[in-house]
């Protein structure tokens, strides 16, 4: 009985051990391969808080196993190291504003459908009070009372059908570009501080979630689609991408611009899903005209999607124009 019990012991340990030791290669594989292809995609959704379990399976898995208590240490480094690298990656101090001059504040948030309850996403729009609001989907809630009132008589609601536009500023132009394979583009254009004489030149995304889609094929037809409709240059691209921060297909999206977040993001990055947000799916491409001078992440409460906030000024330092078309998109 005892030697069965040390046999069990030993197999659970194995097990244990073996399973550790697929995560590792899961999650690394998934950083390093991210989604150049379709199965890599998968493995490149493993957060690095996947370390944690990683970490105890091999601590629970060396235990049982004589010949590999030595390698204990191995469990705690990984269990130490999930934690860290996730808040490296998702976290930034508090960044104070240090460009002078006007400034137009924008919230964007991934609404999906709204079938109940559009008075508290109403609330969350209103507290966040931007200049200019931007929701993909939730179009009862444009239609709220409370926003109404919020904009006034004079300013109602602007929508492409799948984007809403919410805000008191002059809009020269909002049309739909591209609704075609999942793939949604709208271009904006709006006066505002900063941006009295050339309007605030945006391109509204939302991208295919369908996790089966190769993201790295989704980046190409964006791309194609983009220039076959021959867009004008643009400021600021904006969206539900539905690729996380670290994807390569997303670095190939929009070539010659830059992304808002690493550069003056504070607090929190992940905007998905909103009540323990992992993944930060919702994105803010910058044009060479202008600066995002600070972009947070909140939770407005309700969603799925937590809610972006962000401040943008004309660049001082720059007179580049954004050109469009395949290569300097941009």
């Amino acid at each position: 009985m005892t030697a069965l019990r040390i046999i069990s012991t030993r197999m659970a340990g194995a097990v244990l051990v073996i399973a550790a030791v697929a995560l590792l290669i899961g999650w690394l594989l998934g950083v390093i391969l991210s989604d150049r292809w379709t199965w890599t995609q998968w493995l490149s959704w493993i957060p690095s808080l996947m370390l944690i379990p990683t970490g105890l399976a091999w601590l629970l898995g060396t235990a049982m196993l004589p010949a590999l208590r030595r390698a204990w240490a191995v469990g705690a480094i990984l269990i130490l190291a999930g934690p860290m690298v996730f808040l490296v990656d998702n976290w930034r101090p508090h960044r104070p504003p240090l460009d002078p001059g006007p400034a137009l504040t924008i919230t964007q948030w991934t609404l999906g459908s709204v079938r109940v309850n559009e008075a508290d996403y109403a609330e969350a729009l209103i507290n966040a009070d931007a200049d200019l609001s931007i929701i993909e989907g939730g179009r009862r809630v444009r239609w709220s009372p409370a926003v109404q009132d919020w904009l006034g008589e004079n300013h109602p609601p602007l929508s492409t059908g799948i984007f809403s536009v919410l805000t008191r500023l002059p809009v020269e132009r909002l049309r739909s570009a591209v609704w075609a394979e999942g793939i949604h583009m709208a271009v904006l254009e709006v006066h505002g501080p900063g941006f009295e004489e050339e309007p605030l030149r945006l391109l509204l995304v939302d991208l295919p979630s369908d996790p089966n889609r190769n993201r790295q094929d989704i980046a190409r037809r964006f791309r194609a689609l983009r220039e076959k409709v021959d867009l004008d240059p643009v400021d600021l691209i904006m969206g539900d991408f539905n690729m996380t921060a670290g994807s390569a297909a997303l670095d190939s999206i929009c070539p010659g611009f830059t992304r808002a977040w690493p550069e003056s993001g504070s607090g929190w990055a992940p905007t998905f899903p909103r009540e323990w947000p992992v993944f930060r799916l919702d994105h803010v491409f910058v044009g060479p005209r202008v600066t995002v001078s600070t972009i947070q992440t909140i939770d407005p409460g309700v969603g799925r999607h937590r809610l972006q906030v962000m401040t943008v000024r004309p660049r001082q330092d720059s007179t580049a124009t954004v050109m469009s078309g395949e290569g300097s998109d941009h």
